[in-house]
């Protein structure tokens, strides 16, 4: 009886892990799959809770992750220039968070001057959209990206 219950609790807790959503959506389960499979466009920018993507220096603003693990980043800056770059990024051991390093810093609105993190929280990854937040100046600033 003692195996069995040990074995149920092991099948229960992989059933619970494998269904595990994001604050606003996603599976947990499909988080790498869903990353890598299309580019993320940025469609939406809000710091603090308040939207501020009319406000953004930049546009054009696209992230694409690969399964190799390298991030491109690609965007038109404030001096109309086109910029890319290239770093590595990987998820956190619960897929909740993803890491990225080797890019740098951007200049967003002209109240945030730059910002950049290496942590990202993931709040929402589905097919179609891929929403992270993070901390920086005392701001919360969360990218909205949907697939075009």
């Amino acid at each position: 009886m003692r195996k069995l219950l040990f074995v149920l609790s092991i099948v229960l807790t992989a059933t619970m892990m494998s269904c595990s959503k994001y604050e606003e959506g996603g599976l947990v389960s499909r988080a790498e799959k869903s990353l890598t499979e299309n580019p993320w466009n940025l469609s939406q920018y809000l710091r603090n809770g308040d939207d501020e993507t009319d406000q953004l220096l930049i546009s054009n603003f696209i992230e694409t992750f690969s399964e190799s693990g390298e991030i491109t980043r690609s965007y038109v800056d404030t001096d109309g220039d086109n910029f890319n770059e290239s770093g590595t990024w990987s998820f956190d051991n619960d897929k909740k968070q993803v890491n990225i390093t080797g890019v740098s810093s951007v200049e967003l609105t002209d109240e945030t001057s730059t910002v950049s993190t290496s942590d990202y929280n993931v709040i929402k990854l589905t097919k179609d959209e891929f929403w992270y937040s993070f901390e920086n100046g005392g701001d919360t600033h969360e990218f909205h990206f949907s697939v075009n």
